[in-house]
């Protein structure tokens, strides 16, 4: 059975705190599958934003998107594809939730959902172990995050 996936768009509200340091706002496209916020799962607790935010560059969407539709290598290099990412810059130093994604035949997998970040070899797995595995209709996994992009 395949999982429906749709892109909701998301604002993360900018913050200025007493002591001068700031939280930008964001504006970001969450997946939600079966009508469930990944973003309420796995993205929020650690600040993130998904790979589809507005205010970080066209050109790394645009990447981050041909890795999850499998046009483009994989990021950080263990062959697992970031799903959300830091709020302020994006970068996966900063931390990220991967997963691996993978393709049979007209599906798509996510599957074995983590944290990782680019200064250490561990992925944490267990915290995530509750999450997917989501398997989609290949076509239809295309058309909307081609369509998201577009949405930015």
């Amino acid at each position: 059975m395949a999982f429906h996936l749709e892109l909701k768009p998301l604002i993360r509200a900018g913050v200025k705190n007493t002591d001068g340091t700031f939280k930008s706002e964001r504006h970001f496209l969450d997946f939600v599958v079966d009508g469930q916020s990944l973003w309420e799962v796995v993205g929020k607790k650690r600040d993130q934003v998904s790979i589809l935010c507005a205010e970080h560059s066209a050109e790394e969407t645009a990447r981050a998107v041909g890795r999850l539709l499998l046009r483009e290598k994989a990021c950080p290099p263990n062959g697992r594809c970031s799903l959300f990412v830091c709020s302020e810059c994006g970068d996966l130093g900063c931390g990220t939730i991967t997963a691996v994604v993978g393709r049979q035949g007209e599906t798509i997998t996510w599957e074995a959902f983590g944290y990782e970040n680019t200064y250490e070899d561990k992925i944490w797995l267990d915290e995530y172990s509750c999450v997917g595995t989501f398997t989609f209709e290949a076509t239809a996994y295309e058309s909307i995050l081609l369509q998201g992009m577009n949405l930015l």
